[in-house]
């Protein structure tokens, strides 16, 4: 059997969920029988008794796997249990948990790909950092970079360094979310900056701007808003923003397809424009994806009849609009399970620029 794939980041959100769910279905087209974990984590749920990461949530819809199906979390660490565990410290302990979720999750399968928190040093203060976890399941690294030249090559010097310092296998990098209009260059420089520090990579995957455009019912969750129009149409991807802080006039000309608008509640002019544009749209596709109003203001009777005649999916949240906006500047939002899109997107993302049978060879070494 192969040795399992650690995948870990250099950095929070540079991608390795989408790193595992293409990598996993790609070993699964190749016909092995692919088992994943996530054994460390803060988003823990609980799906019909399973305490499983929402990211494993994600991996195993994408290879057809049914919940009860997944292997649980080792060591759930919401709020509050890193300091708990601190006071009293048992890493052996918590180790042995993630050998037998590990075991758990090797069952009956070719291949096994195991995907860690959210940078190489989290877990660090447990004595469960990457390294450690990597090193205790006898698993190959695949660090995953953001993109960039000078910054990713160091990120990745630096992470590779803490790897193996600490005992860790490290296989090579895989380069993520590098802008299209710069693909080539960046590929070119990274290839040849990681050889020099004796990095392998095995791939170079260019930004795909649908992996980080929410739906509608994910900007409802982040400002826990009241949905007042459009429930059935929840699953709208948004794709762009605009914070209508101007006269209506000025507001329309900066829609475009897909558009959120955030504007106080008892701005009726706001709202009746952006209506009205989205309405006589020539763009051949909606103009808006919904409404965020904010302030707790409640439109009148005619205009909040005109909200629900439309269809349009539109929140109400008592926040004011500047809260609104910094909120969702600075939010990151990830696949979901069903999001069929996305998952779709990377699947074919990891077919077309990842080396995946490098990748499993590696795997033999």
């Amino acid at each position: 059997m192969r040795r399992p794939l650690f995948l870990v980041g250099t950095q929070r959100n540079v991608g390795k969920t989408t790193m595992a769910v293409g990598l996993a279905n790609a070993f699964h087209r190749r016909g092995l029988k692919v088992g994943y974990t996530k054994p460390l984590g803060q988003r823990a749920k609980d799906q019909k008794g399973h305490v499983i990461h929402d990211d494993a949530v994600v991996v195993g819809r994408s290879l057809g796997l049914r919940d009860t199906e997944q292997v649980e979390m080792a060591v759930a660490l919401p709020t509050g249990r890193v300091e708990q565990e601190m006071q009293d410290l048992h890493s052996e302990e918590l180790l042995e948990k993630v050998r037998e979720q590990f075991i758990a999750a090797t069952r009956g399968c070719d291949v096994v790909v195991v995907e860690g928190m959210g940078h190489v040093a989290m877990g660090s203060c447990l004595q469960l950092s990457a390294a450690e976890v990597c090193r205790a399941v006898n698993a190959r690294a695949l660090l995953v970079s953001g993109g960039g030249i000078g910054r990713a090559i160091d990120d990745i010097s630096l992470c590779g360094t803490f790897m193996t310092a600490r005992g860790a296998d490290l296989m090579g990098v895989i380069v993520n979310q590098v802008w299209p209009e710069k693909f080539q260059k960046v590929k070119d420089a990274t290839t040849k900056g990681l050889s020099i520090l004796g990095i392998r990579s095995f791939g170079t995957v260019p930004f795909e701007t649908q992996l980080t455009t929410p739906t509608m019912h994910q900007v409802q969750e982040l400002v826990q808003g009241e949905v007042v129009s459009g429930l059935d149409q929840m699953e709208v991807r948004v794709r762009n923003t605009i914070v209508a802080a101007m006269e209506p006039s000025h507001m329309v000309r900066y829609l475009q397809p897909g558009a959120l608008l955030i504007t106080p509640g008892d701005r009726s002019d706001n709202i009746l424009a952006a209506f009205s544009a989205h309405v006589l749209s020539s763009h051949g596709e909606p103009l808006l994806a919904g409404m965020i109003l904010t302030g707790g203001f409640r439109p009148d009777g005619t205009v909040m009849k005109l909200i629900h005649d439309s269809g349009l999916p539109v929140i109400l949240s008592r926040e004011d609009t500047y809260t609104i906006a910094s909120k969702y500047r600075g939010a990151t939002f990830k696949i979901e399970p069903d999001d069929t899109g996305k998952i779709g997107t990377a699947i074919s993302l990891v077919a077309e620029y990842v080396d995946v049978d490098g990748i499993l060879a590696a795997m033999e070494a």
